[in-house]
């Protein structure tokens, strides 16, 4: 297999959106996850979670090509990003926040944190 197949296929997610980088950290009481999208405005951030996942789709100002030119011509166009992960412990939806700026996005999942009361005998 090529190298141009493999970047294919390694970035080249959902419906031709790129999928962009991004680093999960898991600390004591939320998840912290930071997206790299360079040529996105804040704007065009679009964000959705549920207690399992946080889906990003971002719209890139303008669109970035590839090409390889030789024995196959070949043209591809991305004009946004995507990218959904499912997280390693249960989130609450209701108060993740966000922030983006020089396009990084910064998103902060509260962990879900149960207590029970334990009656003494």
């Amino acid at each position: 297999m090529g190298i141009e197949r493999r970047i294919i296929r390694t970035t080249w997610g959902y419906d031709g959106c790129l999928e962009p980088l991004y680093e999960l950290e898991d600390k004591e009481d939320a998840i912290l996850v930071t997206f790299d999208l360079p040529r996105v405005r804040k704007e065009n951030v679009e964000i959705n979670t549920t207690e399992n996942t946080v889906d990003v789709m971002a719209k890139m100002s303008d669109a970035v090509c590839w090409e390889r030119w030789g024995s196959i011509q070949k043209r591809i166009s991305f004009q946004a990003f995507r990218k959904q992960i499912r997280l390693p412990e249960p989130i609450d939806p209701e108060k993740v926040s966000a922030s983006f700026k020089n396009g990084i996005l910064r998103i902060n999942l509260p962990k879900v944190r149960k207590k029970v009361f334990i009656p003494i005998e």
